[in-house]
């Protein structure tokens, strides 16, 4: 490999400032008063405090993702932390970045601009570290593998309205809040789930704290941003 490795604490302060930013902008949006007719009242429609969660939540999914790719291949790359933390390859490194995007996606004439690695899988982020190196922090996607997958569920339901899309968001839905006989309200979407106080599947801690499915899941994707790059 020529010249020094890359960098990759500023990937992990970048997806940070992400994550405060939307917790930032869903704190500003929630402290607004509501109303729900026109008048010279200010306030906000409650609508709008939904849509504004969803889509500040799809943001730090999408950040999320590039987090996953921007670490994988600097890593590949020979990165080490500043806390000189580097996992253990297997082969050597790749000789740039460049190359390890060729390394990983398995075509030599692969370009990021229109290309892309399948980094919303978890499952294949794990899997393709446990190819490439001996010793790596992706493991612990493995034990958050289902939040993960649901908080794709619920990002692809605010960016698309297919057949499948709704229908994974529901079953995610279901997971998440057990409705009598399995039934959601009419019209209930990833903004009310979101703002909704968690009731399982993340820890007793956070139900007894009770936070809302957007924070806990902003704190869980802080956490594993920290043992990726830690």
């Amino acid at each position: 490999m020529t010249g020094r490795p890359p960098k990759v604490d500023h990937v992990r302060e970048a997806f940070l400032r992400e994550v405060a930013s939307a917790r930032a902008l869903i704190a500003a949006i929630d402290g607004l008063p509501r109303k729900v007719r026109p008048s010279n009242q200010v306030g906000i429609h409650p609508k709008y405090v939904l849509q504004v969660t969803e889509l500040a939540f799809m943001g730090v999914v999408s950040a999320w993702e590039e987090f996953l790719e921007r670490t994988l291949t600097r890593y590949l790359a020979g990165a080490v932390t500043d806390s000189n933390y580097s996992p253990a390859h297997k082969f050597g490194s790749a000789d740039s970045i460049s190359h390890a995007y060729e390394l990983l996606s398995q075509d030599a004439r692969y370009d990021p601009q229109k290309n892309y690695l399948k980094v919303s899988d978890p499952r294949w982020v794990w899997r393709t570290a446990d190819f490439f190196f001996s010793q790596h922090p992706y493991s612990c996607l493995q034990t958050k593998a289902d939040l993960l997958k649901t908080a794709n569920s619920i990002r692809n339901r605010v960016a698309h309205d297919s057949e499948k899309c709704k229908a994974d968001f529901k079953a995610a839905a279901i997971w998440f809040i057990q409705p009598p006989n399995d039934r959601l309200t009419q019209g209930y979407g990833p903004g009310a789930l979101l703002m909704s106080r968690v009731q399982r599947n993340f820890g007793q801690q956070a139900v007894q704290a009770g936070h809302s499915h957007f924070e806990v899941y902003m704190q869980l994707y802080e956490s594993l941003s920290r043992t990726v790059v830690p």
